[in-house]
């Protein structure tokens, strides 16, 4: 397999299958490490009492996607993109009284990844609940995109991310 080939593909693949609202760039500086792609969507919304009546209030969600390419992944790897996506999501969410939700989704391209650590990434978990003025949570979904294998595994927050992934391999 052409590693560098499959993984021009799949972020070709990615970024015309992901819904119209995100904004795309390529090879974005974020914290410090550059991402092949750079994904954002925003979404802006008027409150509702009950699903049903306006409270004149607005409120606002965001997705920020990360596609790196990592050519092989191990335990010391993961340990290290885990403590980048947590910088990553300091960085990004700005929770205020109007935010509802903030998701992290770091996808790491391998050609290579073993047993150990795929069971290690499926224990990570990263999730914040805010107050005292600030409100909603947010959430790291890390998915490893094993392009020779083409499996996709993630963490635990990571499921719907897969969803994405797994039919463009």
């Amino acid at each position: 397999m052409d590693w560098t080939a499959a993984f021009s593909a799949l972020c070709d693949r990615l970024e015309h299958a992901q819904d119209a609202a995100f904004v795309t760039q390529h090879e974005v500086a974020v914290e410090g490490r550059t991402a092949a792609r750079y994904s954002t969507y925003d979404s802006t919304a008027q409150r509702l009492l009950f699903g049903m009546m306006p409270t004149g209030n607005t409120s606002h969600a965001h997705e920020y996607r990360l596609l790196f390419a990592v050519p092989a992944l191990d335990e010391a790897g993961l340990d290290d993109w885990w403590q980048y996506a947590q910088a990553v999501e300091r960085a990004l969410v700005r929770p205020d009284t109007h935010h509802e939700f903030s998701m992290v989704s770091l996808i790491l391209a391998v050609g290579a990844v073993d047993r150990a650590t795929c069971k290690k990434l499926k224990r990570l978990s990263g999730e914040r609940s805010f107050a005292d003025g600030k409100q909603g949570w947010s959430s790291i979904r890390v998915a490893v995109v094993d392009l020779a294998a083409r499996k996709v595994y993630t963490n635990r927050m990571g499921d719907a991310l897969k969803n994405v992934l797994k039919p463009l391999l």
